[in-house]
């Protein structure tokens, strides 16, 4: 199987750019450098087949996010190092992300 990868050029975020984006994304947080977000979905299946999405997306665009999971819980950091910030990028992979976890069943709180 062939993947085209795709790269663009990032446009750096002020904190007041990002801050609005979140707005439309309560479960991201912002510390300065980075977003991120925690998500636990119903079990090890599930899990990984999200985080199957994520990676192919990750890899067509060439842009990765730092992932950390055990078992049903992801914890995933989006920065740019080009721009040693959050860029237009991490907020489209950050949406891109969302529609990944709305198509999978989240644990149950």
């Amino acid at each position: 199987m062939y993947n085209k990868v795709k790269r663009v050029s990032a446009l750096p975020l002020s904190a007041a750019d990002i801050s609005r984006y979140l707005v439309k994304h309560p479960k991201w947080s912002y510390d300065g450098l980075r977003i991120s977000r925690d998500v636990a979905f119903k079990d090890f299946e599930t899990t990984w087949s999200f985080l199957g999405q994520v990676a192919m997306r990750s890899h067509l665009w060439g842009h990765h996010p730092m992932i950390t999971t055990t078992y049903n819980k992801v914890n995933l950091k989006l920065t740019t190092h080009d721009v040693n910030g959050v860029s237009d990028i991490d907020i489209k992979l950050m949406e891109r992300i969302e529609g990944y976890i709305a198509g999978h069943e989240e644990a149950s709180a």
